[in-house]
């Protein structure tokens, strides 16, 4: 038997007013819950996505030191032509491993024919290419593209060519780095 009790006007029972109270308590928790999960999730893509940036910096800060380890050997040697031959290659070559995230060389690949997250060598521009996968807060080059661009900058070659001598040693060792194409913006906030 219910008992009831009475209010102005109305008839209601105990059983309908916890029940209404019950459903009022689910809504919240799940609004909570929700709300909750948000800012978990939108810490947890920001930490994935710096976690990116760093990983792809690992990776030219391992080739900037294996560039200047062969450069030692090249002026150890005295070996010009394994200079002229570093200035001319794909960076990736210089590690002794390759980064799992490596896809290979192409020439002039298309939008999209490469994952985000990769790395590449566009042997027709001569460079080296980091697609952004996350880029949340990645500023798009001038083209729209996430993507970081790296060449080797060699100027002994043409100063040599353009003064008509032959190339030295230390023209090699002090004149070939690693450079980004344009300067990319990847901050946090």
């Amino acid at each position: 038997m219910h008992s009831y009790i009475r209010l102005p006007g109305t008839m209601r029972s105990r059983h309908t007013q916890a029940g209404g109270s019950k459903l009022f308590e689910f809504v919240i928790v799940v609004l909570l819950f929700g709300a909750l999960s948000t800012v978990v999730l939108e810490y947890m893509l920001h930490y994935i996505e710096v976690a990116e940036k760093s990983a792809m910096e690992n990776t030219v800060m391992n080739m900037r030191s294996s560039l200047r380890l062969r450069l030692a050997q090249v002026l150890v040697r005295n070996d010009v032509d394994e200079g002229v031959r570093l200035s001319r290659d794909n960076p990736m070559n210089w590690l002794q491993e390759m980064p799992p995230n490596y896809a290979g060389e192409f020439d002039n690949p298309e939008p999209g024919a490469i994952a985000k997250g990769k790395w590449y060598y566009d042997r027709g521009k001569r460079e080296l290419v980091y697609l952004v996968d996350m880029g949340r807060e990645f500023v798009p080059d001038e083209e729209g593209g996430k993507r970081v661009r790296y060449r080797v900058n060699a100027p002994f070659l043409r100063q040599a060519a353009k003064e008509n001598r032959p190339l030295s040693v230390n023209d090699v060792v002090e004149g070939v780095s690693l450079i980004a194409v344009v300067p990319y913006e990847w901050e946090f906030k």
